[in-house]
């Protein structure tokens, strides 16, 4: 017999309707058995409310109730049987097969051969087919039915052809290890479906969308059992919906959406976090929203920040849905685990090292060994030791760790333990290496399983273990390598979710299509942006738009009639005793800009143009626009100045005194967690290495072959990095140590040259003398200088520092600017402006002066004047190797030399009174700019500026 159609008036939300129909005459003389019903329903959370409405119910009746048998849609074609190949097989299978063939032979799917016949080329193509079978079994196809079914003319006859070859080898895959795809045993438990002993009737109830197989398999039910259909609409309205309930394509094409008090229920928001925004101060008006405010989320890009702000405002919040295992902590550490796995890396170690649970293992390992142990030290130590020697390997990072010495005392040990833990990674195959690794890391943990964060990491830790025992038991287990297995085991365990236990008093953060079964009298739904309501499909390499309508798929022409259906119900359910309101969005989180769902444009042709202009307008704001302010401000401790200051430090202090403060005396500095490669700093410290290596070798120094100049400097630059960065070497360090051999090889020329014009490098590395007299304002002063020059013919000597900057400098210019234009105010203290020959310049940096200063001071000279027949200036490796060369400070004399003292005598006396304010606001390359959101005084508090004078 064909099933029966009942249309539940839509005038009050389906679940109320929904009880009352299945209830029938029932007037509470007994208990309400349902027993011999079976049900299906759209979703798992729609068969949860279900159940609660009919307890509900009953005991408003002062009865119990025997409830009826609830399942999905698919769950009528059965279970999966005992024959029914895993994921984990079925992706293995489809993968070898992809691996195996050859590609010739089906030129019509593989046009071009991949660069790389990987198993992670072949694991991406498994997924794709697993879900193109998966597709085609909703209708009742395998993708060997296309071709006949596309019909004559059909363009990709010869592709689909071959497609099904693929699956005729996938098939025989499976069938060789005595399994088959569930999708085949789902096709043929349709055409002879099975009931549960004891059901005498079925009733689909509120799914507007089920599968086209679970309907055959239905229909095929209805032979022998009454099926009824049941749906809530118009009165008079069954011709908007076929026989099973589906909202009818052609009906709701055009169909006019009534949506009350449209202006006043429509809202559009800026953003995600706008619309979460409005949501949360909706249910904090509520006080206590359960049962009397839902929430609906269309677009999932709302859903963090709608948790994140109810969490913040006080309200629990349950995700019917569930939430994957990759956005778990443990997901982190399988996933280091598996990075680890692959490659003897220091990068791979330092991430894993920074998983909590690691942490917590290594601490555990020294207090056994007897040995102190801080968290903060460890991850601060390989924060050094990938800043100074960027290892590669796990090996070659424990070599460097000992030269850390006592400041960092866990790196070693910690290194040790990591290495111990790739050896248990490695040493069996995949499943024991997996399982032995994780209790390590575990196994002198005790959980408590009345602590809800040990029961969720105690059920993680057993959904693992599923995936690999899975991998243990699977064909071929030997075949794949580690890494490959890794990989396919991430997958499918990231694929998994966490169901938790609703928390009471929760709100329920509702998907689109679990919000017919929602009865809460005011709904709010958020996300309702083109492309999430209507669901589109668009580009899919398989099957387009015209093929779906060919095969009987669903079509986006059907997500939209769904869609519609869908709005209208919820808004019908509640224009009585109720209230909707839709909310969406201007841009997406990212900044992309976003359109209105196309159904809010469902109206009379006469509004279209005022509704238009409505959804289209400036974004709504959710309370008035505040200035941004800092969340805190910085607090600098205060600390005493240092009793030396090296030679750079003045420059320091001239381009800010806050920022000389936090560097210099703090100490502060930043870390970049991700370097991969040498910065600025390194790259000139293994030229000065080459370079100061060549100096101090007597047989060069009266050099004038470039050639031997430059294979010395090759041997040194090697020797440097060897004793910086160990053997092994990423691609971008071989790319910078060439670019440095590029340099040093123009100034082997440069230096032939020089040597060739009479001057002899006469000292290398000359230090300041640690001596009372190399003071200024009671401070030390340090340097060393990188080479002294003397000329044989004439005897003047020069001072020069190596610059391996990205351009070549003047030594005038980086030293000095010009001060302020006349009538306008140098922000400059007034030691460091000074006038020579007629023209205001400001000090910014006092190197090479100093160096004179040095000089004079070590010849028993005053120091007022520069020393008679010393000049000073720069040997440039720029990255322009062209440009490479000797520049001299040409004009520097008694009057720039004065005035850099008395510079230097301000700086230094600035200093020792502990006067680091006020800053500079804007600087050039800023290391501490991330601190300074809107200025330096606005980010810092008050009480340090007031104290300019710092004290310990």
């Amino acid at each position: 017999m064909p099933a029966r159609l009942h249309l539940l008036p839509w005038d009050q939300p389906l679940l109320p309707r929904v009880v009352a129909w299945l209830a029938g005459d029932w007037r509470g003389g007994a208990p309400l058995d349902l027993s011999s019903l079976l049900i299906v329903v759209p979703t798992r959370q729609s068969g949860r409310r279900l159940r609660e409405a009919l307890a509900g119910f009953a005991a408003e009746h002062g009865q119990a109730v025997f409830p009826p048998r609830v399942l999905l849609p698919e769950g009528i074609l059965g279970g999966a049987g005992a024959g029914a190949a895993s994921r984990m097989e079925t992706l293995l299978a489809w993968a070898a097969v992809f691996r195996e063939i050859d590609l010739d032979a089906f030129r019509e799917v593989f046009p071009v051969d991949p660069p790389a016949r990987s198993f992670a080329w072949a694991l991406r193509l498994a997924g794709g087919f697993a879900r193109l079978k998966a597709t085609l079994g909703e209708a009742g196809l395998r993708l060997a039915d296309v071709r006949r079914r596309a019909g004559p003319g059909f363009a990709e006859a010869a592709r689909w052809e071959e497609i099904a070859e693929l699956e005729r080898r996938y098939a025989a895959r499976l069938a060789a290890r005595g399994r088959r795809d569930l999708q085949d045993l789902r096709l043929e438990a349709a055409a002879a479906p099975g009931v549960p002993p004891g059901v005498r009737r079925i009733a689909v109830l509120g799914t507007p969308d089920p599968l086209p197989l679970a309907l055959a398999a239905l229909d095929a039910l209805a032979r022998t059992l009454p099926v009824d259909i049941v749906v809530a609409g118009p009165l008079g309205g069954e011709a908007l919906f076929d026989d099973w309930g589906r909202p009818r394509t052609e009906a709701w094409a055009r169909r006019e959406l009534d949506l009350p008090d449209f202006a006043q229920r429509v809202h559009l928001c800026a953003d995600p976090l706008a619309q979460a925004e409005r949501v949360v101060t909706c249910a904090r008006r509520y006080g206590a929203p359960e049962g009397r405010l839902a929430v609906g989320v269309a677009d999932g890009d709302v859903l963090p920040f709608l948790e994140n702000g109810l969490a913040r405002a006080g309200l629990a919040a349950f995700d019917p849905e569930g939430r994957p295992f990759r956005r778990e902590a443990f997901f982190a550490l399988l996933e280091g685990l598996a990075a680890l796995a692959g490659e003897d890396s220091f990068e791979a170690a330092a991430a894993l090292a920074r998983c909590p649970a690691v942490l917590e293992w290594c601490a555990a390992g020294a207090r056994a060994a007897g040995r102190g142990f801080s968290p903060a030290r460890l991850l601060a130590g390989l924060d050094e030791l990938r800043a100074r020697h960027l290892p590669v390997t796990l090996a070659a990072a424990r070599d460097f760790a000992v030269r850390l010495g006592a400041a960092f005392p866990e790196v070693p040990a910690a290194l040790d333990d990591l290495a111990g833990l790739r050896r248990t990674l490695t040493a069996e195959s995949f499943p024991a290496g997996a399982l032995a690794a994780l209790g390590a890391v575990y196994g002198g943990r005790w959980i408590d399983f009345a602590d809800p964060q040990d029961a969720q990491l105690a059920a993680l830790a057993d959904a693992w273990r599923d995936v690999v025992r899975q991998a243990a038991a699977a064909p071929g287990a030997g075949e794949l390598a580690a890494g490959d297995w890794w990989e396919l085991a991430l997958q499918l365990f990231g694929d998994g979710r966490r169901f938790d236990e609703k928390p009471a008093g929760a709100i329920e953060l509702l998907g689109w299509l679990e919000l017919l079964w929602e009865d809460a009298p005011h709904l709010i739904v958020a996300g309702l942006n083109d492309g999430r309501v209507p669901d589109a499909i668009a580009g899919d390499p398989f099957l387009p738009e015209a093929l779906r309508a060919a095969l009987g798929l669903k079509t986006n022409a059907d997500r939209l009639a769904r869609d519609a259906y869908l709005l209208q119900a919820l808004a019908a359910g509640r224009a009585r005793d109720g209230r909707l309101d839709l909310l969406f969005g201007k841009t997406s989180a990212a900044g992309d800009p976003l359109r209105p769902s196309r159904l809010l444009l469902r109206c009379a042709d006469g509004e279209l143009p005022e509704r238009v202009r409505f959804l289209f307008r400036q974004a709504e704001v959710a309370r008035a626009s505040q200035p941004w302010q800092r969340a805190w401000l910085l607090q600098p401790r205060r600390a005493a100045a240092p009793a030396a200051l090296p030679v750079t430090a003045f420059r320091d202090y001239l381009v800010c005194p806050f920022r000389f403060y936090l560097g210099r005396v703090l100490a502060m500095a930043a870390v970049d967690p991700e370097k991969t490669e040498l910065d600025a700093a390194d790259f000139g410290t293994l030229c000065h290495a080459a370079l100061e290596a060549m100096g101090r070798e007597p047989a060069l120094r009266d050099c004038t072959d470039a050639a031997v100049l430059r294979d010395f400097l090759f041997a040194a630059l090697e020797q440097a990095v060897r004793a910086r960065l160990g053997p092994a070497r990423t691609l971008p360090l071989v790319v910078q140590i060439e670019s440095a051999r590029q340099r040093l090889a123009k100034a082997a020329e440069v230096q032939a040259r020089e040597r060739a014009a009479g001057w002899v490098i006469e000292q290398v590395e000359w230090r300041f003398p640690d001596t009372p007299a190399f003071a200024l304002a009671g401070r030390a002063i340090r340097g060393t200088i990188d080479r002294i020059d003397r000329h044989e013919g004439t005897g003047a000597r020069r001072v020069l520092d190596y610059k391996t900057t990205d351009t070549a400098r003047q030594p005038q210019p980086a030293h000095c600017r010009a001060a302020a234009r006349a009538g306008r105010a140098d922000a400059a203290p007034e030691f460091a402006q000074f006038t020579v020959d007629g023209r205001a310049y400001v000090w910014t940096d006092l190197q090479l002066p100093l160096y004179l200063w040095a000089l004079g001071l070590a010849a028993g000279a005053a120091g007022a004047a520069p020393p008679a027949g010393v000049g000073c200036g720069y040997f440039n490796l720029p990255k322009a190797v062209g440009d490479t060369g000797v520049q001299v400070w040409e004009g520097y004399g008694d009057a720039w030399h004065e005035a850099a003292l008395r510079c230097a005598r301000g700086v230094a006396g600035a200093i020792a009174a502990g006067r680091f304010w006020p800053p500079a606001e804007a600087v050039a390359h800023d290391a501490f700019a991330a601190l300074f959101h809107h200025g330096v005084a606005a980010s810092v508090a008050p009480e340090f500026a007031a104290a300019p004078e710092v004290r310990p």
